[in-house]
């Protein structure tokens, strides 16, 4: 949790930690490690999502002043199955209002690199904590540039996958034919 504590005032870039959960999921890794139960290589691994992808009991905002206090009984279909990777979620990251741009009802969020500069696009967030090592990883998403333009402006890596090979149950969607889920952003 130090890594992403580290900044996020300074990037407008968390809209919520999830320390009670990260704190759990860690200890639920730790303990199949010693019983020797290996779920593979992001085992233990820490991570961020985009705030329009909702995990039960924590916010998610789309980044709108109007459901800044929403909270979704719902698993997201990539948190879900992350979950079962033993992968530790510590931070919902700020989208763009409504998943467009980055802007949101906080502020808007900063470029890692130059931090009077922003990075454009409603994944901003997940690109701008990975490319300042706040997190190994991040997962955002993609309609119409909205992982190809942060990621190139903070200089990180964001794999887009197939139209459908993620599922997208839970995530707030624009465009029901574009939208995707991203799998990684990577530094």
């Amino acid at each position: 949790m130090n890594g992403i504590k580290r900044y996020p005032h300074v990037l407008e870039a968390v809209v919520s930690f999830t320390e009670e959960l990260a704190y759990k999921q860690a200890n639920e890794a730790d303990e199949l490690l010693s019983r020797g139960e290996y779920l593979g290589p992001l085992h233990g691994i820490s991570y961020g999502l985009k705030d329009i992808i909702s995990v039960p009991e924590y916010k998610t905002t789309w980044g709108s002043k109007t459901f800044k206090d929403q909270v979704l009984d719902i698993e997201a279909w990539v948190y879900k199955r992350l979950k079962s990777y033993g992968v530790v979620l510590v931070a919902k990251l700020v989208s763009g209002s409504l998943a467009y741009d980055d802007i949101w009802f906080g502020g808007r969020t900063r470029n890692p690199w130059n931090i009077e500069e922003f990075s454009t696009g409603s994944s901003v967030s997940p690109a701008a904590c990975t490319s300042a090592g706040m997190l190994p990883f991040a997962i955002g998403s993609e309609t119409v540039g909205s992982m190809t333009l942060p990621a190139s402006r903070c200089g990180v890596t964001a794999l887009r996958p197939t139209f459908g090979l993620v599922g997208r149950t839970g995530v707030m969607s624009i465009l029901e034919s574009l939208g995707t889920v991203l799998l990684p952003f990577l530094s």
